[in-house]
């Protein structure tokens, strides 16, 4: 009796220790299953959003190089720019300073213009024959203004009386000439002549240094006034 009791106990020990096996190995099937599950999710949501491959996977190398190449030509537009406005800058400059010296030397130019008018003038005024005044009162009247004109007319036949009674003759060679202002085109010019005189009263001659102060209207380059006369009287 008590060995069959121990030949059932132990049948009874072989079967439960095959359900717990059992059951282990159900539990390793589920669980390989829930794996398996999970897995599947995983590859259904790659395949979703497409498949992933290497390249994908990578990093991409190539976006920094696109960066700088985006950097080196905003760089190399900058500097366009810079160097278009540098070459707009010095080209106005030159513009302007080409400009400036056009009307500097216009300028001058017309300033030598009214200081040659003036001493021609002087030096014609200073040459003086007594024994035939026409060519002198024709200086007189040469590139002046009307009312000068008017003026000589008005006072040559006095000048020639007079100067006819001294047996005047004279000539003149220029020293110099010099602006001595300018305004709203007109040049007030100062012109010194060496003036040779011989008369009755010095009939050996004389030699002074006379200062005809003429002014030069730029309108027509004429002129329209002589301070203080040009007949050399004696005294003067």
């Amino acid at each position: 009796m008590s060995s069959d009791t121990a030949t059932s106990d132990m049948a009874v020990s072989d079967t439960a220790m095959t359900d717990v096996d059992t059951d282990t190995d159900t539990a390793d099937t589920e669980t390989t299953d829930t794996d398996a599950g999970t897995d599947t999710d995983a590859t259904a949501t790659d395949t979703a959003d497409g498949p992933i491959t290497a390249r994908d996977a990578a990093p991409d190398r190539r976006r920094p190089d696109h960066r700088r190449g985006r950097l080196l030509t905003a760089l190399l537009a900058a500097v366009v720019i810079a160097l278009a406005v540098t070459t707009g800058v010095l080209a106005w400059q030159k513009h302007q300073a080409a400009d400036e010296l056009s009307t500097l030397r216009a300028q001058q130019a017309d300033a030598a213009h009214a200081r040659q008018i003036a001493s021609d003038y002087a030096v014609a005024a200073a040459k003086i024959d007594y024994r035939n005044f026409d060519p002198w009162f024709a200086a007189l009247n040469t590139n002046v203004a009307d009312p000068l004109i008017q003026q000589f007319t008005t006072s040559e036949p006095a000048l020639r009386d007079l100067l006819g009674q001294l047996q005047w003759v004279s000539s003149g060679t220029l020293v110099g000439s010099d602006i001595a202002s300018q305004n709203d085109g007109k040049y007030e010019v100062q012109v010194f002549v060496n003036v040779t005189t011989s008369n009755v009263q010095s009939p050996e001659g004389v030699k002074t240094t006379a200062l005809y102060p003429i002014t030069v209207d730029r309108n027509g380059w004429r002129i329209t006034d002589i301070a203080g006369g040009v007949a050399p009287l004696p005294g003067n």
